[in-house]
């Protein structure tokens, strides 16, 4: 039984009928605002603990509820009972791969009085999508509890995708291509359609550029721990900083244009 007082049972089912309908019940959103509730004040504690006996001062969040249904339809509604990052803490460090191990094994001691013991989930081992951390799922009162832990590189890359994909589609974070976004009517003028067609190119590009920069980060990181003084890594550490900031400024070019001819299309119907 969770803390909410529903059974893993119920939970599913909740989850099923929240996806069942265009619009979820407001009984079904009240029982999960309920639920995620219980979880922010377990996270409460959880989080007390960390910055009291490891010293750590984590940053910590509850799932918002469009994000929650966003992941139960793409599993037809079930295995709300399963996401362990309903509640979550994350711990971004100025560490490598050693240390980034070391902190995950400090936080699997910390948990392992909780009702079952702490699971490490190493995403560098086995990314989803360009994305790595190493993730421990605790569980200090029965309900699961998501902690991350990222090197400084992997948070930033993380945070870079993340508004890549509120840009071109969140389909990206799970292979996805991006969307195809928004076409104009046939009639516009040649030049954007020109543009839509650039446009589309550009994403796809973006995309494969930011997952070819996750695995170079991923790359340095290992050869970091395997020869941590070699003179090459600052070149190379050069060049990731290099690839994250044009990165940035690519996706803040992608905003201003598709704006620019948003804006040209609004003028030309007026």
């Amino acid at each position: 039984m969770s803390a909410v007082g529903l059974s893993k049972s119920q939970i599913d089912r909740l989850g099923l009928r929240l996806v069942g309908k265009t619009e979820p019940a407001a009984g079904d959103l009240d029982l999960l605002h309920r639920l995620l509730l219980t979880r922010s004040e377990q996270l409460d504690r959880a989080e007390a603990r960390v910055r009291e006996e490891l010293g750590i001062v984590p940053t910590s969040r509850v799932k918002n509820t469009e994000t929650i249904l966003e992941k139960l339809r793409r599993g037809d509604g079930s295995g709300l009972k399963s996401i362990q990052d309903l509640a979550g803490m994350r711990i971004v460090g100025d560490f490598d791969r050693r240390g980034q191990d070391e902190l995950a094994e400090r936080i699997v001691d910390l948990f392992g009085d909780g009702d079952r013991p702490p699971r490490v989930v190493d995403r560098r081992v086995d990314p989803m999508h360009g994305y790595r951390a190493v993730h421990v799922i605790v569980f200090p009162e029965g309900d699961p509890l998501e902690i991350q832990v990222r090197t400084g590189w992997q948070h930033e890359w993380a945070e870079f995708f993340e508004k890549l994909a509120d840009r071109v589609g969140r389909g990206i974070r799970y292979g996805e291509p991006p969307d195809a976004g928004w076409d104009p009517d046939p009639a516009a003028p040649s030049a954007v359609l020109e543009w839509v067609v650039a446009r589309d190119a550009l994403r796809a590009g973006v995309v494969r550029w930011a997952l070819s920069t996750a695995d170079f980060i991923a790359a340095v990181e290992v050869a970091g721990t395997i020869e941590p003084d070699a003179p090459s890594l600052r070149d190379r550490h050069e060049k990731i900083d290099g690839h994250l900031a044009r990165l940035r400024k690519v996706l803040g070019q992608m905003a201003d244009s598709e704006d620019r001819v948003h804006g040209f299309l609004r003028r030309e119907r007026q």
